[in-house]
This record gives C-alpha cells, structure tokens and sequence, in this order.
C-alpha cells in the first residue's frame, strides 16, 4: 500500500519538530526509510508548512468493560432480571490514538476504583478526546463501544460530547465480504496484520472485577495493543468500505480529493477506447476515479450527463 499525504504530512511535521534523530525513534523507522519518505513528499510537493492538507481529527478507540455480578439458580443461558443484578458492569479502561500518530493514550481503573467499581475518573479522562475527535473508528463502535461510553457518560451526569461521525469496522467487514469471522484478532491475522496481545482469559476480567493491580496493568496492555491493531485493520479495508465519511468535507483544499483519505492524487478512470468509466443511478451516471493512495473508487459530484440527455430518462414507481 502507498504511504498517503497525510501520512507523509504527519512526518515531516514531526521532522520539524523534534529533528530526524528523535523522529526515527518516534515513528519506528530507519534513517534511510524516513529520508525516503521526505524525498517522496518534496517530489509531491508536500512541505512541514503546506497549507493544502488540512484532515480530519480521526481517533482510533477501543474500551474495556467489567464482569457484572448477579444470583442465578442455574448455568447455562437464561434471563437475568435487574433485580438479580447486585453489581453492574461499568469502564475498565480504555485506549486511543489519533490517525498516524505516533503516541497512544490510555486510562485504566486504580485498584480501589476496581474495587469500588468506580469508573467516574475514567469516564471523564475518555470524554476530552470524544469531544475533540470529528471522526472516532472502533471495531463494533455502534453496537458496542459508543453506547457503552455514552450510558456512563450520562450516569455520570457529564454534558453530550461535541458530534463527531462513527466508522466501525465490525460493520464495514461484514458489509466487504463473508469472512469466517469478523473478530478483529482473526481479520487481522487473515490479512497478515497486528494481532491482539496474548491474555490469559476470562480470569483477568474477574481479577479486575476485584481491583487486582497487576491484572488491571495487563488489561491495560491488552487494550492499547487493541487500538494499534485497530488502525492497521482500518487501513487495509479502507478501499472496500461501502460507505465511509466524506474526508473532503473537512478540507480547506481547493483541489479535488479522495473522499476517504483527502488525497489530491487521484486518477479518473477510463476505458480501453479512452471513454470515461462510468458510476450509474437510476437516473444519472457520474465518471468514476480512483485514488492512487489509498485506492479506494469514488466519483464526481456533477453529472455527466447534459441536461438535455437527463429529460429522457425514466425512473421507478415507488412502490
């Protein structure tokens, strides 16, 4: 995969700051790579003070949530009413990292929070970045981790996080294609990515449960492991996403963009013959293109089609 713009941006940006010495420790690359990388962005025309890319706060997140405790007269599946709850679930932790940045930023329970199952620190730690993101990714973000964060943001009684769009990447894989499993840790080992980091199961929930200090350090662990894993996955099925917010929208650029990474490097398609390649609706057709850094298809906004060829056009009854 071709590194983008943005990427290339973050680095120099980096170069500028902390000079190339630190900036090979804090992107984990050789010298050479990363003279590489700012030969690559001078030939794009990229420099520390460009004022063309202008992206999207993305913020890649992954929490984790406790047992709960409640009476049951037997194992096995059943229903659990709330008066049979003695203990609810609340935050463990959580994990998050910006879009090819280099830093992750984590929060877990003290261990009299763990005992206390007092997760009102943690809610409030993980609020600030809600509120400063445009755009937050987690795998299951809308079954899972945003209402999760939500239902303690407001039993904390904390005000509404500023809007921000969700991509989730559970969705967007079932939505791709029908892989044996959508489990992150098993994409991630199909497509040859980052794996989870090794736990030792269910026990170390149970540990947390009890405010255990070495297992909420572990848990910890874990979770940051998860967010890295989050963006290579994220990454690699970015050209097939479906449907995916509008990055272009969040640019002050008067050139033409990839509408999932804000590249300007992007290809119009066209056929053997030298006729553009075509997006089709019901009533209209749009050339098509594809961007050469993340590779994703997109297509105009303006029609290519005359005013005059649209007044033939049928369309539909609505049933």
């Amino acid at each position: 995969m071709r590194i983008s713009d943005e990427r290339l941006q973050h680095i120099l940006n980096l170069c500028a700051e902390h000079g190339e010495d630190k900036s090979t420790m804090l992107l984990d690359l050789q010298h050479d790579t990363l003279r590489r990388y700012k030969d690559l962005a001078e030939r794009r025309g990229i420099t520390a003070e460009h004022k063309r890319i202008k992206l999207p706060k993305i913020l890649l997140l992954d929490i984790e949530t406790s047992l709960m405790r409640f009476y049951g007269w037997a194992p096995g599946k059943q229903y659990v009413g709330p008066d049979q709850i003695e203990t609810d679930w609340h935050m463990l932790g959580w994990a998050v990292k910006w879009l090819f940045g280099t830093e992750i930023y984590s929060d877990i329970l003290t261990p009299e929070e763990g005992t206390n199952h007092d997760d009102e620190r943690v809610t409030e730690s993980l609020w600030g970045f809600l509120d400063d993101a445009d755009i937050v990714i987690a795998h299951n973000a809308l079954n899972f981790d945003i209402p999760k964060i939500m239902a303690r943001v407001i039993a904390h009684k904390k005000m509404p996080p500023s809007p921000f769009q969700i991509i989730d990447t559970l969705q967007a894989a079932r939505s791709i294609g029908r892989f044996s499993s959508n489990k992150q840790d098993e994409l991630a080992k199909l497509f040859g990515l980052r794996r989870k980091v090794e736990h030792e199961g269910y026990n170390l929930w149970i540990k947390c449960f009890k405010g255990d200090p070495e297992a909420l350090l572990k848990m910890e662990e874990y979770n940051r492991g998860d967010t890295t894993g989050l963006e290579d996955l994220y990454l690699f099925i970015r050209p097939y996403m479906k449907s995916h917010p509008n990055i272009a929208l969040y640019m002050d650029n008067e050139q033409t963009s990839c509408y999932k990474c804000g590249s300007t490097q992007i290809e119009w398609l066209y056929d053997d013959s030298g006729e553009p390649k075509y997006y089709f609706t019901n009533v209209n057709r749009y050339h098509a293109y594809r961007c050469t850094e993340c590779n994703s298809l997109g297509r105009s906004r303006h029609s290519a089609m005359s005013k005059e060829d649209r007044i033939h056009i049928t369309s539909p009854i609505a049933r």
